[in-house]
């Protein structure tokens, strides 16, 4: 499966390209005068890359544009929630009958209550009713399996106040139920050191969603998901069973959070 670029950031970036074009210079040339590397700017005008405001800031200055010539794109783009990369994996979302979810270092996105989703998105409202509406696969009529891990750093990493932190803990507590597992890996015994992902179970297939530092990416390759379920299964290894890691959570609100 692939994961098709925003719209809006691909007409950013042909943007770019038909005026560094019209000026005369390669991409070696303006990727020196921006301070990038010459990969960088490949992947913003190809459109898989998508930019700080600062850095589109600079490509418009660096071309002698004037004020607003990509600034303007870029706002279109910031407005776009979700974001256009995103947007394959809703469709896969909810259409999923059950999930393998792992997050090292926050709680996952489908049992975040409102306040902890706000801090964590930096108060963007729109970004919240939408990881809001997601969440309401869980409660439809044949709601998925969802099968959630989470790094003990978790319960540590504070988002929010102390308060937040709390009724998102003692939330994630009370949604556990047969069709909603949430377990604890200690840190020290977690075998996977990398970002978060989930699997989704869509017309007996599975489909993967990977973070990255950039984006995150959807994926049905036979490969990536293989791997994927081997680190799933390697995670689950050293988990902590559902009453202990509910035991565990309660405790970390007592010590911590309280």
């Amino acid at each position: 499966m692939g994961n098709p670029p925003s719209p809006i950031l691909l007409k950013l970036g042909a943007a770019i390209r038909r005026y560094r074009q019209a000026g005369g210079l390669t991409q070696a040339q303006l990727a020196q005068r921006v301070t990038y590397s010459e990969g960088w700017l490949s992947n913003l005008e190809t459109g898989q890359l998508r930019p700080r405001r600062e850095a589109v800031g600079s490509v418009e200055k660096a071309l002698g544009l004037p004020g607003g010539a990509l600034m303007d794109l870029y706002d279109l783009l910031m407005e776009e929630t979700p974001p256009g990369w995103f947007r394959p994996w809703l469709e896969e979302e909810r259409a999923a009958t059950a999930f393998r979810s792992f997050e090292p270092m926050v709680v996952t996105g489908f049992l975040q209550q409102e306040e902890y989703a706000r801090a964590l998105l930096n108060g963007d409202e729109a970004a919240v009713a939408a990881r809001l509406e997601r969440q309401e696969i869980l409660t439809r009529e044949k709601p998925p399996t969802l099968r959630c891990v989470i790094d003990e750093m978790a319960l540590y990493r504070q988002v929010g106040d102390a308060g937040v932190m709390r009724a998102q803990l003692e939330y994630l507590v009370s949604r556990v139920s047969p069709l909603i597992t949430v377990q604890v890996v200690p840190a020290a015994v977690n075998p996977h050191r990398g970002g978060g992902f989930t699997l989704a179970t869509v017309d007996g297939g599975e489909v993967a969603y990977v973070e990255t530092a950039v984006r995150g990416v959807v994926t049905s390759n036979r490969e990536d998901i293989s791997v994927l379920s081997h680190t799933w299964e390697s995670i689950r290894t050293f988990t902590m069973s559902q009453q202990e890691s509910v035991e565990f959570i309660k405790r970390v609100v007592a010590e911590r959070w309280t």
